[in-house]
Formats: structure tokens, C-alpha cells, sequence
């Protein structure tokens, strides 16, 4: 069928559901290759030239003259019954709605189900926490003044968000009122929020509760036909009779109903959560898939695969065109089974983590072992994948076939990475394509010769899930050690293993051959068994550094002067340690996990005089780094940009603790706003709090920042008391995360009422002196500044009932 020129008529500007029908119609239909306008519907003038016109919700005859066909995708509760014979000017009436079609089925013969889809909001890269979301956004039909009444009434003690442009009278204590914010934002508190309320009175779609479901969440909904369709992966609510709206009956939910909705809610288990998330997520992509077959099936077109062009409709997936063309330099563009082009094509969630692992093809054996070893991970296969990236390109197939993509129960992606013109392999030019090439959060990016413990990735997640609970994302590393035997030797032994590929033979074969903790980067001494651990690291050097993609994006990846032999992964250090200096991220060693690196052959002397090269090159870069660059400086910028959970202090598992405020991109200046204000007036205070012990410089930042949020004393788990013993240097500004891991539940209770204590005493002595005292101007703190930090005091301290 040849492009049409579609009318899309509505009220196309309202800011509201209809305007997002409109765009999201709009956009699935151009990206089909029709040509969309939109047309306002008190438009005086008549828009001819259309070969459909389109009436979402209203309809003008007067819009529609001279067009060929005319569709009509009407809103029951707003289709008054007296109209039902305009619904003859119409070749097809599309519901969106089974429960809508039930309505307009007796009154037209012409009635069918289209369904409809909303955005996909799915970010990954946001950690969930246990915290409930109300989007009404500008309606007051959404059952806003029940969720408010529970709050109220009930003393409901969890944290709530509410996403309205509207004002409510009622201002329950532990509720947000975020008001109008923008999709980022809006984005980041949906994927935050594991509890979804909508008690709508009615629903005739419902963008915030579908892409309540395109996140994972656990949506409420009110037990009525309207919201019978969702099935399997929604929370129902009692709900009562209310009135009646155009062709529907509505339905309202009672505060009580929605407290024990609430209570239900938080006695899920984490499994049960997982259960939901999966089936929400799933839900969303059948209805669209569903939509999107529909629609095609109507314009005489034969239906695409789900994801196809599904990224015009609003999602977040790639077009067939993307995953081949576009999907990177070097992907494997041939689109076979289980590759990233097709679990973006099909919506599937994507992983939590992507193991990066240059190979040049003569490190090809090692490759296949290390690939081998990730079969006894005991993380799900679905939670990671492994990027293999073709150093220089893979002529003969050597890298490929030690990779076997398809055969493992994760995923591997093969990249291709020409090489630039040299002798030598190109480790950071292969690292930039692998990053690039991955759909994971979070980068481990290893080498080919390195073996992976069986617990390694479980345990990387879990110590990366504590440090965004702590409140700062972590850049983890594992302990090493090396295989100490002779490369032939090794490879022999361990030809057995590696051509059965058998996961049972891993350990005898590993408890087998002697180890060598003597390489950089071992840390032997600082392992501890059983559960996953980390402890802070002052140089993580020669590690294996597990980063976040976006603060790989905003450092600019891998310097790709650099040749290899260690000194490119060093100067990437070197930027992450500077990162770390601006208490943006934690520097620490995965202490639960010793990966091994199997024996290579001895470099050539020529490879031997490059590394050398690059070592001196990155210690004079290390040093300009050190000494604060401008280039340097302005990059904090960008990197805080990139880190949106960066000041999460929310544990999954402490409800009481959240505050998803100091999550949202917005929070990140008002915090640093807050301790321009507070670091000229913090230190006095302290040093007569703390026993007298100096507290200046990052130290006063820390603790000025803790003091106005107390809830970032515990939930970073920093100590009062621990303070006071650390001598006053840099120790003073680490988070003393490892303070506390060993702490018995009396001693944290201890230094958690210490903490608040120290609160009580310097709040309002924080906000006196802010508004009205002296503040240095060379602190960067203008009057303005001064009271804004005051008022932002004020309103953490009342948060938590100070």
C-alpha cells in the first residue's frame, strides 16, 4: 500500500492523555512511511487533502469533508449517548478497550477492538526501591483524594509520591508532592517506585497505568470490568459504584481498601516482586504487539514482528533498521537467535550487567575458557552477558569459534573492532566497542585470559546494589590471582575441560593447579569467604573495574593513544580516581571474589617498550589530572549527569529509610547548592560536636550533607563515633561503609540514635546561621543560595521528624 496522508484530529495541545494518544499514534504511523498532521478540533478552518482522517476521542464533520475514510477511536466515558448516530459518518469504530468495545458493539456494526499502547518507560539503570507512585497528572478522576484520605487517616508510614499539576488540600505526612515535572523525571519515579496506584474512577486506556506495567511495577487497580483486561500481573482493590459518565458506569475505591492494598503490598518477598515485574513487563509488550497487528491488519498492511518499528511508537526499542545498520561498528548484523538485535526487537528486558572481553586471536584458547567458566555462574543467565570484541578483527574465525555464541545459556555477543594501524593489540579501542555495543547498566570489563569464580557476577551485583543503598554507586574490582603454571602447561591440563565443556569440571580442575598471588592487584591478604563483601580501595591499578556505562560515556572511554599492557586500563583509573575525589563514586574491592588469570606467553621486547611508553605517558597524565585540570573540572558536569542514582540513599529493604527525592537529576545541584550553603557554617559546629577533632575540607562537605539529611547517616551506614578516632585526613571524608559491616545490631542502633542526636543539635543551628548569619562569599554561597539552603534544612529535618 502507498503512503497516506493522515489527519490526526483531536485536542492535540491539552497536554494530557489526548495529546499523548496523539503524538504516540502519530509517530508508530510516520514511522510506517504515512504522512501525519495534526489537526486541532476547534480548528475554524477546513484541512483538506486527507486520504484518512483519524477523530481520537471528538469528532468535527466539518474536519473530515472530502476524505475518502474516517475512523473514530472514541472514549466511552466522554461518548454521550445521544450521539449514536455520528458514529454512521464512520467506516470503523476502534476501541481501545474490550471493556469500551462492549459499549459501542450495540450501538454500531462497525465497532472493533484495536487495543492501544503507551510509552515504554523501562530504564534499568534506575534501582528499585519499595516506595508507592499516583500519577494523576491533571485529572481529578484518578481517585487522588482516597489515596490521600488512607495516607492521612491510616498514618500509612511508607513513602508516596504524587505526580499532579493540581492542588490537594490534604498534605499527608511521608507523601512527595512532586507536582508538574518533566518525562525525566516522571521516567525516573516510575521505574524507582515498585507500587503503582491507580484507582481511577474510570479508565478508558490509561497511559500511567500501562507504563506502570512497561517498568515492571506492581500495579492497583480497582476490581471493576473496566480493569478486568489486565490479568495476572495487577492488584486488585474493592471498589464501589460512583456514578455514571457518558456511556460507562464509574467506580470509586475507599481509603480503608487502599491501606490494605498498601499492606499487601509490602509483605511481598523479593521473589514475589520478581514474579510481578515479569509478567507486568510482559503484559505491556503483548497489548502492543497486539495494537500494532491490529492497526497494520486495518490499513490493508500485513502485521510486522513485535519491536519491528516499535520504537516510533514511543518505546525505547530499535527499528530492524537500527539493529543492522546502526547497531554499531562492527555488530554482527546478521540478526540469528539470542543476539542483542533480537532481544532489543522483542522487548525482552535487558541484562543487569555486560562482561566486556577484548581478544586479540591469539589469545583465542584462553578466551574459550573463560567464556567456559561463566556456564557455573550462579547469577541467572538472563542477568548478564558477555560482549566478545574482535581486537583487530577475526580473519580466520579463531575468536568466534572459542566464543560459541548461541551455545550458552547467556547470551555472548561477538563486536568487530578494527584495529588502527599498528603491530601491536589495541585493548582500548576494543574496550570502547565492547561498552558500546552493550545494552547492560553496568560494564565488568574483563581481559581474555581471566577466569571468573562461580559466584563472581551474583556477588558483583549484590555489593553494587549495598553501595547505592550506602548512597554512592560503587566502582567494584575483584581480588586476582594467576594460574602458576607455564602456558603449555596450562593449556594442557585444561584441554579436557575446555573441550567437554562440562560446568561440574571447572572446580576439581581449578583446586588442582597451584595459584600465584603475587600479580598487581592481588589483595590476597583482604579475602573473605561466604556472602558477598567489599571494603573500600584506595587503587584499584590493575583490576577489573565493574563500571557504570554512563560514567564510562561521560569520561570518554578508554584513551585510545594508549597501546596496551595495562596502561590504558591505569589512566582509565586514574579519571575514575578523580571521580571518587569529588564524592560522586566509591572506589572498593570485591573482597567475596578472587578471579584468576590464566599464563600467557612473555611479551615481545618491542610490545615491552610500548607498555613502558604508555606508563610514562600515563603518569604525567595522572599528575595533570591530580593537580585539577580545567578539562578535568568541567567534566564533573557531565559525570554527574550520568550518574542518576548517584546520591540514592534508599535500600530495597528498608522502607523506612528512602528518600527517593535525593535521587531525581534535580537533586544533585539542590544538593550541591545545599552544601555551598552549609560547608562555611558546618565545620565550627562539628569540631564542637565531634570532641574537637578538625573537620575541614571533604569531611565538612560529607558530614554537612548528612546533617541536613539524616537519613543519609544511616542508610550510607556512616558512624558518629568512628569519627572521632580517625585521624584527620582523608579518612575523615570516606564513607566508612566497612565501620558498620561488622557492627552487631545494638552498636548500629547505638550510632544511629547518636547520629540523630547530633541532628537534633546542629539543625537549627544549620538553619540560623544560613538565613541570617555570616556566610563566606568565597565559599560560593550568594545570599539567595543562603536561604534556599535554609529552607531545604528546614524541610529534610521536618522529613523526618526532627
Amino acid at each position: 500500500m502507498p503512503p497516506m496522508q493522515i489527519h490526526i484530529v483531536t485536542n492535540i495541545d491539552n497536554g494530557k492523555g489526548l495529546e499523548r494518544d496523539y503524538r504516540l499514534l502519530g509517530s508508530l504511523l510516520e514511522s510506517w512511511g504515512h504522512r501525519v498532521t495534526g489537526v486541532h478540533f476547534q480548528r475554524s478552518e477546513r484541512v483538506g487533502g486527507a486520504d484518512l482522517v483519524i477523530f481520537l476521542e471528538v469528532y468535527e464533520p466539518r474536519l473530515a469533508e472530502g476524505a475518502p475514510r474516517r475512523w473514530l477511536i472514541p472514549n466511552a466515558e466522554w461518548w454521550r449517548p445521544e450521539a449514536r448516530p455520528a458514529l454512521d459518518d464512520f467506516e470503523l469504530v476502534l476501541c481501545k478497550t474490550r471493556d469500551a468495545l462492549s459499549h459501542f458493539a450495540p450501538l454500531t456494526p462497525r465497532a472493533r477492538h484495536l487495543g492501544f499502547f503507551s510509552e515504554d518507560r523501562w530504564d534499568p539503570a534506575v534501582p528499585r526501591a519499595r516506595r508507592f507512585l499516583h500519577v494523576p497528572g491533571g485529572s481529578d478522576a484518578k481517585g487522588t483524594d482516597s489515596v490521600l484520605l488512607a495516607w492521612e487517616r491510616h498514618r500509612i508510614p511508607y513513602p508516596l509520591t504524587v505526580v499532579s499539576s493540581l492542588g490537594w488540600p490534604l498534605r499527608p505526612r511521608n507523601v512527595e508532592f512532586a507536582g508538574r515535572v518533566d518525562e525525566r523525571r516522571l521516567r525516573f519515579y516510575q521505574n524507582a517506585s515498585r507500587f503503582h496506584l491507580c484507582p481511577s474512577r474510570y479508565e478508558g486506556w490509561g497511559h500511567a497505568l500501562h507504563e506502570g506495567l512497561s517498568v515492571g511495577a506492581a500495579v492497583l487497580v480497582p476490581d471493576t470490568e473496566a480493569m478486568s483486561e489486565i490479568d495476572g500481573c495487577a492488584l486488585r482493590m474493592p471498589a464501589a459504584p460512583h456514578g455514571a459518565q457518558g456511556l460507562v458506569r464509574t467506580h470509586a475505591v475507599a481509603p480503608e481498601d487502599v491501606r490494605d492494598a498498601v499492606e499487601r503490598c509490602m509483605a511481598f518477598t523479593e521473589a514475589d516482586l520478581r514474579r510481578i515485574q515479569e509478567a507486568a513487563r510482559d503484559a505491556y509488550l503483548t497489548e502492543r504487539e497486539r495494537c500494532l497487528a491490529s492497526l497494520w491488519e486495518v490499513l490493508g498492511e500485513r502485521p510486522a514482528l513485535r519491536g519491528g518499528s516499535a520504537a516510533g511508537a514511543g518505546g525505547s526499542g530499535t527499528s530492524a533498521g537500527d539493529a543492522t545498520a546502526g547497531g554499531g561498528a562492527g555488530r554482527d548484523a546478521a540478526g540469528a537467535p539470542g543476539s542483542a538485535a533480537e532481544a532489543r526487537a522483542t522487548g525482552a528486558a535487558p541484562p543487569r550487567i555486560s562482561l566486556v572481553i577484548p581478544c586479540h586471536p591469539s589469545t583465542a584458547p584462553l578466551l574459550r575458557r573463560a567464556v567456559l567458566a561463566l556456564r557455573a555462574q550462579t547469577a541467572a543467565p538472563s542477568s548478564f552477558e558477555v560482549v566478545v570484541v574482535c581486537d583487530g578483527g577475526d580473519p580466520g574465525g579463531a575468536i568466534r569459534a572459542a566464543a560459541e555464541p548461541g551455545s550458552h545459556p547467556f547470551h555472548v555477543e561477538i563486536v568487530d573492532s578494527p584495529r588502527p594501524r599498528g603491530q601491536f593489540p589495541h585493548c582500548s579501542h576494543a574496550r570502547n566497542a565492547g561498552f558500546r555495543a552493550a545494552r547492560a547498566p553496568l560494564i565488568w570489563f574483563l581481559d581474555a585470559d581471566v577466569l571468573l569464580p562461580p559466584e563472581a557476577v551474583e556477588h558483583a551485583l549484590s555489593e553494587h546494589d549495598a553501595a547505592l543503598a550506602r548512597g554512592v554507586p560503587a566502582v567494584l574490582t575483584p581480588a586476582l590471582a594467576r594460574v602458576a603454571l607455564p602456558p603449555a602447561a596450562w593449556i594442557e591440563r585444561s584441554a579436557a575441560w575446555a573441550a567437554s565443556g562440562a560446568v561440574e569440571g571447572l572446580a576439581p580442575l581449578l583446586s588442582a593447579v597451584p595459584l600465584d598471588g603475587g600479580v598487581p592487584g592481588a589483595h590476597g591478604d583482604r579475602l573473605g569467604p561466604g556472602a558477598p563483601a567489599s571494603e573500600p580501595l584506595c587503587d584499584v591499578r590493575d583490576g577489573l573495574p565493574i563500571v557504570w556505562r554512563g560514567l564510562v560515556d561521560a569520561l570518554g572511554g578508554f584513551d585510545e593513544w594508549f597501546i596496551g599492557g595495562g596502561a590504558e586500563k591505569g589512566a582509565f583509573v586514574d579519571l575514575l580516581e578523580g571521580v571518587r575525589r569529588a564524592d560522586l563514586i566509591e572506589m572498593r574491592l570485591l573482597t567475596s571474589v578472587r578471579a584468576l588469570r590464566q599464563p600467557q606467553k612473555a611479551a615481545t621486547e618491542a610490545f615491552q617498550v610500548h607498555v613502558h611508553r604508555g606508563r610514562e605517558e600515563r603518569e604525567r597524565r595522572a599528575r595533570e589530572i591530580g593537580h585539577g585540570a580545567r578539562w578535568w573540572r568541567a567534566r564533573l558536569a557531565a559525570i554527574r549527569a550520568a550518574l542518576p542514582p548517584a546520591v540514592m540513599a534508599a535500600a530495597p529493604d528498608a522502607p523506612a529509610a528512602e528518600r527517593l527525592p535525593d535521587c531525581s537529576p534535580d537533586a544533585i545541584e539542590a544538593r550541591a547548592r545545599l552544601v555551598r550553603g552549609v560547608r562555611a557554617v558546618a565545620a565550627p559546629a562539628l569540631r564542637g560536636l565531634y570532641g574537637g577533632v578538625v573537620v575541614v575540607g571533604e569531611a565538612a562537605e560529607l558530614l554537612a550533607g548528612d546533617v541536613a539529611q539524616v537519613c543519609g547517616l544511616a542508610a550510607r551506614a556512616t558512624t558518629v563515633a568512628g569519627l572521632a578516632a580517625l585521624p584527620a585526613n582523608r579518612a575523615c571524608g570516606v564513607l566508612l561503609s566497612g565501620v558498620l559491616a561488622g557492627a552487631t545490631e545494638e552498636e548500629r542502633a547505638r550510632m544511629l540514635d547518636q547520629a540523630r542526636r547530633v541532628v537534633k543539635a546542629t539543625g537549627p543551628l544549620l538553619i540560623a546561621e544560613i538565613a541570617g548569619g555570616p556566610v563566606e562569599r568565597g565559599a560560593g554561597t550568594a545570599g539567595g543560595d543562603a536561604a534556599l539552603a535554609a529552607a531545604e534544612v528546614r524541610v529534610h529535618l521536618e522529613r523526618v521528624g526532627v
